[in-house]
């Protein structure tokens, strides 16, 4: 693999991102959502001495929209446009495409989460937060945002229309974050530990209490992975 490739295709989809005013929108969109969740949302941030911890709890429901409007256009644009022939036409493996576009939604989505960093900068110098879990938070949703990426992405490759390609990776991340929603889990009886498993929100919970557990980065190590790899084996398969 070319890492000079992907640096190529990564450029190329990040100048998607900036050099039209989607991105911007999308960036404002976040914030926008971001303030709402700190300041209106139970616990707020100044009723619970200057916590992050109602961003954290509801970043994952933040996602199910913010990033599947983010990998909607990564394939299935392409597709529609008709670009897509001619891309494959280039000196690029499919590995190598893939892992573009996938790193240039997880830099745009690092860059989204960047823009909360005054407040967490705030709220350690005017509070008494804990440190761990702060840094936690933003691991946990800069893993769990790659994991919902590599959904999407996946994703956006079945599709040829960009409102399919959301609604379809809108429906799937809505999916794993239920599977490990507790009071639904309770209808499963002794299957709601092994559903849960399965779930992207059942595995951040620790990160954002601070915590690293082994089998939690495992997960956000293998669930990416596994469907990058579909991908490739999908793009493979219509060639």
């Amino acid at each position: 693999m070319n890492w000079n490739n992907v640096n190529v295709i990564y450029k190329r989809e990040m100048g998607h991102y900036f050099n039209t005013p989607i991105g911007y929108i999308f960036l404002a969109i976040f914030i926008l959502f971001a303030g709402f969740m700190l300041f209106f949302t139970p616990p707020r941030f100044w009723d619970s001495g200057n916590s992050m911890r109602s961003f954290f709890d509801l970043l994952p429901i933040l996602y199910m929209f913010f990033i599947p409007a983010v990998t909607m256009r990564l394939w299935a644009e392409e597709k529609k446009s008709g670009t897509i022939e001619f891309f494959f036409t280039l000196p690029f493996t499919e590995t190598e495409a893939i892992l573009g576009k996938f790193l240039s939604a997880l830099a745009f989505l690092a860059i989204a989460l960047s823009t909360t960093l005054p407040i967490a900068v705030t709220t350690i110098l005017t509070g008494n937060p804990d440190l761990s879990q702060i840094l936690g938070g933003y691991l946990g949703g800069l893993l769990s945002g790659a994991a919902y990426i590599s959904l999407g992405l996946y994703l956006s490759w079945l599709v040829n229309d960009q409102i399919n390609a959301f609604l379809l990776a809108f429906l799937a991340s809505f999916l794993f974050f239920m599977l490990g929603y507790q009071p639904l889990l309770q209808f499963f009886g002794p299957w709601k530990d092994f559903l849960a498993f399965f779930s992207i929100s059942w595995h951040v919970q620790s990160l954002y209490r601070g915590l690293i557990d082994t089998r939690d980065i495992l997960y956000f190590i293998l669930f990416p992975l596994l469907f990058l790899y579909l991908n490739r084996e999908s793009i493979l398969r219509s060639r």
